[in-house]
């Protein structure tokens, strides 16, 4: 059985070697970047914990911050707001020996649920850019496909989605 808590600072060198493993170098965030948003806002960062025989292994995660910009930005991706009243999702990764269990679903819904019902003050709305072939399943959790993005990383399109809360 899975687990899913806040990612501890002595975790951010684990977050970051699964970041590299899930995404190409253009679109990963650096480890400094990774530090910062765990250091800046740990009860908005999220990983999900496969049991081992001793401990526990990290399979996923979902990266965010706080932002006042209705849409993911250059500049939200580098900064965290904590007055910001929306949740930017940045990296949604899941172990690809792990793909294909719910785990992606699981994240996403445990961070709406916190936005509800925990995380003070109360975002209004999640946001990320997502590539193309992943806009559906985005949408079947609730979000909606605002079109392209402005924000460019590496030669793909990205597609900003948004989901109120």
């Amino acid at each position: 059985m899975v687990n899913i808590r806040n990612i501890e600072r002595s975790e951010v060198e684990e977050v970051s070697k699964l970041e590299a493993i899930c995404f190409p170098e253009a679109e990963r965030a650096s480890f400094a970047r990774i530090k910062d948003r765990v250091k800046r806002a740990p009860e908005i960062q999220l990983g999900l914990f496969a049991p081992t025989q001793h401990t526990s292994t990290l399979i996923g995660h979902v990266l965010t911050s706080r932002t006042g910009s209705e849409t993911v930005t250059h500049e939200s991706m580098s900064k965290h707001d904590s007055k910001g009243e929306n949740i930017a999702i940045h990296s949604l990764s899941i172990h690809p020996a792990h793909r294909k269990n719910g785990y992606a679903k699981k994240l996403i819904e445990e961070l709406q649920f916190r936005c509800q019902h925990t995380i003070t003050p109360k975002p209004s709305r999640m946001i990320l850019i997502s590539h193309k072939p992943l806009v559906p399943f985005y949408e079947s959790l609730g979000f909606k496909n605002l079109g392209p993005s402005e924000c460019k990383f590496g030669d793909e399109t990205w597609y900003d989605m948004t989901h109120k809360i």
